[in-house]
């Protein structure tokens, strides 16, 4: 009979709570959803101020952008054996290959990097320049 008066009690806490938890979530009436899932504001466009200006980037700034945009997550820290920014030593043997390797290797991928170093949208020319980039801060 002990028993049977602690599991009466549990099976009303354990009601109550169903009960309880199923009206937090509120009222599935079409009403309610739709009251539920219309917005909370809105956002206004001003047409008169004209299009947002572009920063564009010089033709000498654009290999420290990409270096800084993709390049710098594996080279500034020389993960898989990414030769590091600035660091003579490491870049020196590469240098020695000449720019032609160099440009092979960062467009098809060496060892731990990916073809573009992952810069899928960078052209050749963008991925010379970042390369160049690195190199004069390796001299």
């Amino acid at each position: 009979m002990k028993h049977l008066g602690f599991l009466t009690i549990l099976f009303c806490v354990i009601t109550y709570s169903s009960f309880s938890l199923a009206n937090l979530s509120g009222s599935l009436s079409e009403k309610a959803i739709e009251e539920r899932l219309k917005p909370v504001g809105e956002i206004k466009v001003d047409e008169s101020a004209g299009p947002i200006p572009i920063k564009s980037v010089a033709s000498g700034d654009i290999g420290k952008q990409r270096y800084e945009e993709v390049c710098h997550i594996c080279h500034s820290t020389g993960v898989g054996g990414a030769p590091k920014f600035g660091d003579k030593g490491y870049w020196a043997p590469r240098i020695a290959e000449g720019m032609d390797v160099i440009m092979k290797r960062v467009i098809e991928g060496y060892k731990a990097m990916p073809p573009k170093g992952t810069c899928m949208n960078c052209s050749d020319e963008e991925l010379k320049k970042a390369v160049e980039y690195m190199i004069s801060h390796a001299k």
